[in-house]
């Protein structure tokens, strides 16, 4: 699904969220979304040497997007807690918690959403996002306030 630019048929969206529903395929899929060969464990902190394939990311979350609205409440918890995932990926940690804190309505006991939840509370960030290199940045042309070196300018 994510190879294509198309929308799966519904009978797909299906299967793929009853494969979300077992954690050990959840965290596979999980790890194949920045398209990255690496040990599933580092992708999935975003510890990783190579750089993520970002429209790979923002395509999954479209596609979770899509599945979330044919998913069924009682099966939801994992589609929205990998959608908050992508967004702590991304950078984006308030939007994150708001996936989560989702998650967590549609099942109070989903673990993997009350865990990710806690680990953003406590501060931790991507580690993607912590490098200049491999960092998530907005498509937005702002001017540096620093010498062009500190901006990433390598000219």
């Amino acid at each position: 699904m994510l190879n294509t630019k198309d929308y799966p048929t519904d009978q797909n969206v299906l299967k793929l969220i009853a494969y979300y529903q077992f954690p050990h395929i959840r965290d596979r899929l999980m790890a194949d979304i920045p398209a990255i060969h690496e040990p599933p464990e580092h992708i999935l902190f975003a510890q990783t040497t190579q750089t993520p394939d970002r429209s790979r990311i923002e395509w999954a979350k479209q596609l979770l997007t899509h599945t979330y609205t044919l998913t069924a409440p009682q099966h939801a918890a994992p589609i929205l807690t990998t959608i908050g995932y992508i967004n702590w990926w991304e950078g984006r940690g308030s939007k994150a918690h708001q996936y989560l804190q989702l998650a967590l309505d549609t099942d109070p006991g989903y673990r993997f959403a009350r865990l990710t939840d806690h680990m953003l509370g406590t501060g931790i960030i991507a580690g993607w996002n912590t490098n200049q290199n491999t960092a998530y940045r907005d498509n937005l042309e702002m001017p540096c306030p620093w010498n062009a070196r500190r901006c990433g300018d390598r000219a």
